[in-house]
């Protein structure tokens, strides 16, 4: 398969789960989900309505007609300035508004302790596995001393046998191998 084929297969895939929003969605995601009740999976929609571009967008293009209208009178003023219907509008919004924001808020902040124990559970459970981990390789570390130690005094008993059977000339001490003789006693 050559590498163009490999990132279009890629993107395919990753276009898929974009589609099927109950694929591989993480659990704390799944558990707000399911647990949800209408009235904060509603809370959920019109945080996510207000804190978006549109309802800005929207909101004020009506403001302007809105005051626009009251102020050429093209039709019948029904809220002349300084636009108290306006006012009491704005208003009746922010008060329904600041508790459907402050239910959001709260569920994002259920989410978050949901999140942080999850990552805590999946960091314990790691620090689980890094330990076994470590235990096996310090077992593997002794048991690989343990056969190097075998394995030298292996060595030192066939040198031995090589020396006494005549095999190997004794090896010299070590004074002699630097070619230095020893010290002179005076």
């Amino acid at each position: 398969m050559s590498t163009p084929a490999i990132a279009e297969d890629s993107r395919g895939r990753l276009l898929s789960m974009k589609r099927d929003p109950r694929h591989n969605r993480h659990p704390v995601n799944q558990v707000l989900i399911e647990d949800a009740n209408l009235g904060e999976r509603l809370a959920d929609q019109i945080a996510a309505g207000i804190g978006s571009w549109r309802f800005l967008i929207v909101q004020t293009i009506a403001v302007i007609s809105w005051v626009g209208l009251n102020i050429v009178g093209l039709v019948n003023r029904w809220d002349p300035y300084p636009f108290i219907l306006l006012n009491l509008l704005f208003s009746v919004q922010a008060a329904y508004t600041g508790p459907v924001l402050l239910l959001a808020g709260n569920r994002q902040s259920q989410k978050d302790r949901l999140t942080l124990e999850h990552a805590a559970t999946e960091a314990d459970k790691a620090d689980r596995q890094n330990l076994e981990i470590l235990n096996k390789i310090a077992e593997n570390t002794q048991l690989t001393v343990e056969i190097l130690k075998h394995l030298e005094e292996q060595r030192a008993e066939i040198i031995k046998r090589m020396e006494a059977s005549g095999m190997l000339a004794p090896e010299p001490a070590p004074a002699e191998k630097a070619g230095d003789a020893p010290p002179a006693r005076t």
